[in-house]
């Protein structure tokens, strides 16, 4: 089979790899989609110390069951599938306080084993959910980020009646939107540097939008939220953007750092006022088993997937799709690849 091998930093190459056997419980999947996320470029830099070369990046993976291993009965080949990537020990205390996504010594589909960015991969039976095939690789390769973004919402605790500003309408920010437009919640308020992904936001559900190229965040606040925002989520993973927007927390109010930032860098606080004013700042990764809710969403058609995902492109332009990922978030949102050659593109790849 054909994958993409990430070598070492800032290096892929396009390897011949051999077809992954199912062990017990595991299952082989033939990988018809796999997103193209912040983090695989993080990892492509070296700034994901989590992250083992060489290995096969990809883990936002949607495709069909190929192969199965013993003990797995209720699986057939062909079905469609979604995986969650992060595999948990089982044995440290956060998994056995329920924590699997903080897992100390965890397996990652794409970190340490081969992720999506190849023809088949595999995945332990648990970690295997079934999707309606009808959803496609648009649809699928929405879950895992989306499954993402649950855990976060899950975290914030939400009340109704408050106030909310997210930082970024990147694909992760739009799914964000969606879910805060679905919830009782008084204000969204959304930003961005590209004028097209606030036109998104607007679309999506923010009743606020603001081009920070453009317009002048602070003052936006000040005029309209003088008091400051209930909470305040940062999908940008800019230090700087997690700086500015610690400003924008009122009194008593939540600040979530959910954007991948490097790895080591740092932003300035003012200590007293977090004292203060009691603000609390989380931070939300990885899904920890919330993969199910997020199929069950995509399924429902809850979730605007086609928004979202821009750009679909075979496996062999995936340095040119992280070269733009990078460069041209003026021209793409989202993008995936379709590893498979067997498998037609059912619509045009963009040129890149």
């Amino acid at each position: 089979m054909r994958g993409f091998v990430y070598t070492h930093k800032n290096h892929m190459e396009l390897q011949d790899l051999p077809l992954p056997n199912p062990g017990p419980k595991e299952v082989v999947v033939k990988v018809n989609g796999c997103g193209v996320c912040g983090t695989d470029i993080h990892i492509f830099h070296g700034e994901v110390p989590l992250a083992k070369p060489p290995v096969v990046l990809g883990h936002e993976i949607v495709g069909t069951v190929y192969g199965l291993g013993s003990g797995v009965s209720d699986l057939h080949e062909g079905q469609a599938v979604c995986l969650n990537p992060v595999i948990s020990c089982l044995e440290c205390d956060y998994c056995h306080s329920g924590r699997y996504n903080l897992c100390k010594n965890p397996t990652v589909l794409g970190y340490h084993v081969t992720g999506g960015f190849a023809e088949f991969t595999k995945a332990p039976r648990s970690h295997v959910h079934p999707i309606d095939a009808k959803v496609g690789v648009k649809g699928g390769v929405i879950v895992e980020p989306l499954a993402c973004v649950l855990n976060g919402y899950d975290r914030l605790g939400l009340q109704p009646g408050r106030n909310v500003l997210v930082l970024g309408a990147g694909p992760i920010g739009l799914i964000w939107t969606q879910l805060l437009a679905h919830s009782p919640l008084t204000k969204i308020a959304q930003t961005d540097k590209v004028k097209s992904r606030c036109e998104k936001a607007k679309m999506l559900g923010a009743n606020h939008v603001i081009h920070v190229v453009a317009e002048s965040l602070h003052e936006f606040v000040g005029d309209v939220f003088p008091e400051g925002f209930d909470y305040v989520i940062d999908v940008t993973g800019d230090p700087a953007a997690v700086e500015e927007g610690l400003n924008f927390v009122k009194r008593g109010g939540t600040f979530m750092v959910f954007g991948v930032a490097p790895y080591g860098s740092r932003c300035n606080i003012d200590p007293y006022r977090i004292f203060d004013h009691e603000i609390k700042i989380i931070g939300a990764k990885m899904p920890p088993m919330t993969l199910s809710r997020a199929v069950a969403l995509v399924e429902s058609g809850q979730i605007d997937y086609h928004t979202i995902i821009s750009d679909v492109y075979p496996l062999e332009q995936l340095p040119n799709a992280f070269s733009l990922f990078e460069k041209g978030q003026d021209k793409v949102l989202k993008m995936a690849v379709k590893p498979n050659r067997c498998l037609e593109l059912d619509f045009e790849a963009p040129a890149l």
